[in-house]
C-alpha cells in the first residue's frame, strides 16, 4: 500500500460508506494520474463549512487535434455515493471561465451525468463523472486564456498637446509714468496688417505656456494735451444665471424626496409604537405563561402517574387473557356447579325434571299434530311420569335434609 493509499484510508473514516469512497477514489487516481486527493474545508451556499474529501488536479482533453489540461476539483459529500459529488472547474490566473448551460461563472459544473446520478446512484461512479466531464470539455472547453495587455510605447503615453490659438495683433498702451520722471516714450508702431506672429515651437512633452493677456484696442492718447491714461482690462462677466427649468426639476425632486421621507418617518413611527405595545403585552403576559406552565407540568405529572397505573392494569389483563386462552374453553357442565356433592346432585335432578317436563310437552304437541298415535303417547308419557315422580321425590328428600335458610334450599 502506497503512502497516498494509507492517507486516503484515514481520510475516508468520517464518511458513511468509507469502503465505497476509498474504492472509488483509488480507482479514479489510478485511471487519472494527473489528479491528487486532499482534505479541505468546503463552504456551502448557505454559509455552512464542512471538511470534505476533494480530488483535484488537471483533466487532459483533446480539442481540435491538440492536447489541453483543464484544472478541476471534485468534492465528495458525506452521503456519497447516494448523493453525487460537486465538480468545479478551477481556472488559473491566466484563464477565464467560459460560462454556458453546463457551467456557471463560479466554475461549478451541472452536467447531465449528475442528474443521472441523482436518479440511479448505483450505476454511477467518480471515474464515470470525470470521463463525462472529459468528453464534454473536449467538445466545448470550459476556459480560455486571458488576452495579453498590449503596453503602449513610452512616447505614446502622453497625448501631444494642442497648439495655442493664433493671437490677434497686440495693441499696447503706454503705462502711466510717475510725476517726477521723464516724459513717457511713445508706443512702437503697430505691425503691418498682413503680419501675423507665428506661435513658438513647443516640445511635445512640455505643456504649452498660457497665452498672453489680450487688451482692448483704443486710440492712441494725445500726449500734448493730457496725461496718458492706461488701458485697463474689462471687469469679469457676471456669473451665468441658473437654468430655471433645472431649478424647477431640482425643487420637484426635493419636494418628492421630502414627501417620501415624511411618509417613511410616519410609517416607522407607527411600527415602533406597535412594537412597543407588543412588547408591553409580552412582558405583562409572562407571569400568566409561567402559571400556565406550572399547571401544565402538574397535569403532566398526574397523567404520567395514571398512564403508569393503566399500563400495569393493561399488562395484568393481557396476562390473564393469555392464561385463559392457553387453558382453553371450559366444559358446559363445569359452568354450573356447586361446592358439595349433594348440591350438585340436586342441580342434576332439577335439570332432569325440567327435561322430562319439556319432553312430555313436545309429545303432547306431536299427538295434537298427528305425528304419533294415542297409544304410543300414553305409554311414553306413563314411563316419563313415573321417572319424573321419582326424581321429584328425591328432590324433596334432599331439600328436606338441607338446612333451612341456605340459598340452595330456597331455590
Amino acid at each position: 500500500m502506497s503512502l497516498t493509499q494509507k492517507w486516503l484510508r484515514n481520510a475516508v473514516g468520517s464518511y458513511e460508506h468509507a469502503e465505497h469512497v476509498y474504492a472509488d477514489v483509488d480507482n479514479t487516481l489510478q485511471q487519472f494520474p494527473t489528479l491528487r486527493p486532499k482534505s479541505d474545508v468546503y463552504t456551502w451556499d448557505d454559509g455552512r463549512t464542512q471538511l470534505l474529501l476533494c480530488v483535484h488536479g488537471v483533466l487532459p482533453i483533446q480539442f481540435r487535434n491538440a492536447s489541453y489540461h483543464i484544472p478541476v476539483a471534485v468534492w465528495l459529500t458525506r452521503p456519497y455515493p447516494s448523493e453525487p459529488p460537486i465538480p468545479y472547474v478551477v481556472p488559473t490566473q491566466d484563464m477565464l471561465i467560459k460560462a454556458g448551460p453546463h457551467l456557471d461563472l463560479s466554475g461549478r459544473c451541472s452536467i447531465d451525468y449528475l442528474d443521472q446520478w441523482r436518479r440511479k446512484s448505483e450505476s454511477c461512479s467518480l471515474s464515470g463523472l470525470l470521463e463525462a466531464m472529459q468528453a464534454l470539455f473536449s467538445r466545448d472547453p470550459p476556459v480560455y486564456s486571458k488576452p495579453k495587455q498590449q503596453q503602449q510605447p513610452q512616447h505614446q503615453l502622453h497625448q501631444p498637446p494642442h497648439l495655442p490659438p493664433k493671437p490677434s495683433p497686440p495693441t499696447y498702451a503706454p503705462p502711466r509714468p510717475p510725476s517726477s520722471v521723464s516724459p513717457p516714450v511713445p508706443p512702437p508702431p503697430p505691425p503691418p496688417p498682413h503680419f501675423v506672429p507665428s506661435p513658438p515651437q513647443i516640445p511635445q512633452s512640455v505643456p504649452p505656456p498660457p497665452p498672453p493677456p489680450q487688451f482692448i484696442p483704443s486710440p492712441p492718447p494725445n500726449l500734448l494735451d493730457e496725461d496718458p491714461v492706461p488701458i485697463v482690462a474689462p471687469a469679469p462677466a457676471p456669473p451665468r444665471p441658473p437654468n430655471p427649468e433645472l431649478v424647477r426639476l431640482h425643487d420637484q425632486v426635493h419636494a418628492k424626496l421630502t414627501s417620501e421621507l415624511n411618509s417613511l418617518h410616519q410609517a416607522l413611527t407607527l411600527d415602533a409604537e406597535r412594537l412597543r405595545a407588543h412588547q408591553a403585552d409580552l412582558l405583562a403576559g409572562e407571569p400568566a405563561i409561567r402559571d400556565e406552565m406550572a399547571r401544565l407540568e402538574a397535569v403532566r405529572d398526574v397523567c404520567r402517574t395514571v398512564a403508569v397505573r393503566y399500563r400495569d392494569t393493561v399488562n395484568l389483563t393481557e396476562k390473564n387473557i393469555s392464561d385463559l386462552r392457553r387453558k382453553g374453553d371450559p366444559e358446559v357442565d363445569e359452568l354450573v356447579c356447586s361446592t358439595t356433592i349433594v348440591h350438585n346432585q340436586l342441580i342434576n335432578l332439577v335439570a332432569e325434571d325440567n327435561a322430562i317436563e319439556d319432553t312430555i310437552y313436545h309429545l303432547h304437541r306431536a299427538l295434537s299434530t298427528g305425528r304419533i298415535d294415542l297409544e304410543r303417547f300414553l305409554r311414553t308419557t306413563r314411563v316419563l311420569a313415573e321417572e319424573q315422580f321419582m326424581k321429584r321425590a328425591l328432590i324433596e328428600k334432599i331439600k328436606a335434609s338441607l338446612p333451612i335458610g341456605s340459598s340452595s334450599w330456597a331455590a
